[in-house]
């Protein structure tokens, strides 16, 4: 399996660092966190204008409809920044799951927009006090005169403050799972805004009798489960690029640091125990990188032909945990390294450090993707890098 871009995908990580880096500069986050938004508008824009909002999503629609490893190599490259644009859940998720449930009005009214990246949509599926897996409490209501409203409590929906549309798990009375259309500013809806551990934006949403549009004509109910449990396993392959780039550009702001910053009148490069620290970290980095390159390309092939004995979920919760694991241990380390100064909002190290700290809680968190590994068959079978592997040969 070649785990290493090719010169396409190489040149759109370039293009984006260099289009991100213009804004994000020496302070650059922590300008764009502070502001009402949440973002930097001029960069969202700029990706906009190349067509990279639309990255993912077809061509009928708009978009570029590009693959898993683009969506990588792009994540990746906004990583590097630690960007706060919402390219992938104000944009890529919601995308996801309108593409697998929408009907084509639907998929026409919403798809083109998004790519256009004229607003952002927030999926609202956690709940307080509910695990990521189970059913929703949030409730449906479908009325004698086939209108319908929802009634619950959303928290966190990430960047639910900007968000023009949410869409909503909710469950019917009969039990049922579906997914449904809310308009921001509709009625009933309380929002209450804030912010996460790594200082971008999120909101708890309560709904009261709000009114809603079923996401597509009256689907099964497994079909929106799976298509819910595809879009979030997609959705932890691709955060992990972005992890990816957080961590490259942690170490490499703690390698500069440990050269420049002197103790006892000599650089801390100096001290052996410190670059040891070092090179265990690049290691960490080099690993994590090839377990999330690993999952994107198996993402990639199940998109394109869907070959059987291939668990896209296991995929994405075996990346998911090992980079998250690896992205703790880089966010503590860096922060170690930098001594007090990492730990103030005006270190670039700490910012790294908290969004890398804050991926770890995403879709669920690494507790709930090691609950589905347990309770799944996979502890019980011999790992694999081969995509079909039932006629494999093991000694």
């Amino acid at each position: 399996m070649n785990l290493d871009l090719n010169d396409d995908q190489q040149l759109l990580f370039d293009t984006v660092h260099a289009a991100v880096g213009r804004d994000y500069g020496t302070g650059g986050r922590a300008a764009a966190t502070s502001t009402e938004l949440g973002w930097n508008q001029r960069v969202w824009d700029t990706l906009a204008e190349m067509g990279l909002i639309g990255l993912t999503i077809a061509d009928e629609h708009g978009g570029s409809g590009a693959g898993a490893v683009e969506l990588y190599a792009t994540l990746e490259a906004i990583g590097r920044h630690a960007a706060t644009e919402p390219l992938l859940d104000g944009v890529v998720l919601p995308a996801w799951l309108i593409a697998a449930l929408g009907t084509p009005t639907q998929a026409k009214e919403l798809l083109g927009a998004l790519a256009a990246g004229e607003f952002t949509i927030a999926v609202a599926h956690a709940e307080p006090g509910r695990a990521w897996d189970a059913l929703p409490e949030a409730s449906l209501a479908v009325h004698d005169d086939g209108t319908a409203t929802v009634t619950g409590v959303k928290s966190p929906v990430l960047h639910g403050d900007q968000a023009q549309k949410l869409l909503v798990t909710v469950v019917d009375t009969d039990g049922r799972g579906h997914v449904v259309i809310v308009d921001a500013d509709a009625a009933g809806i309380t929002r209450t805004d804030g912010r996460t551990s790594d200082w971008t934006h999120a909101s708890q949403v309560a709904f009261d009798s709000t009114p809603a549009v079923l996401l597509g004509d009256t689907p099964e109910q497994s079909d929106v489960v799976g298509a819910l449990h595809s879009a979030f396993a997609q959705a932890r392959i691709a955060v992990t690029g972005e992890a990816i780039g957080l961590m490259e550009a942690g170490l490499t702001q703690t390698v500069d640091y440990l050269k420049s910053r002197k103790q006892f009148g000599v650089p801390l490069s100096s001290f052996q125990a410190l670059v040891h620290r070092a090179a265990d970290l690049y290691a960490q980095v080099e690993l994590a990188r090839s377990m999330a390159l690993r999952a994107t390309a198996v993402a990639e092939a199940v998109t394109e032909s869907n070959p059987d004995g291939v668990d896209l979920r296991e995929t994405a919760d075996d990346a998911f945990v090992y980079v998250c694991d690896a992205a703790t241990t880089v966010a503590e380390e860096i922060i170690q390294l930098h001594g007090g100064i990492g730990m103030t909002y005006e270190s670039e190290a700490g910012h790294h450090a908290a969004r890398l700290i804050g991926l770890t809680a995403s879709y669920g968190g690494v507790s709930a993707a090691r609950r589905r590994a347990i309770a799944s068959e996979a502890v019980l079978r011999a790992p694999s890098a081969l995509l079909n592997n039932a006629d494999a040969v093991h000694a």
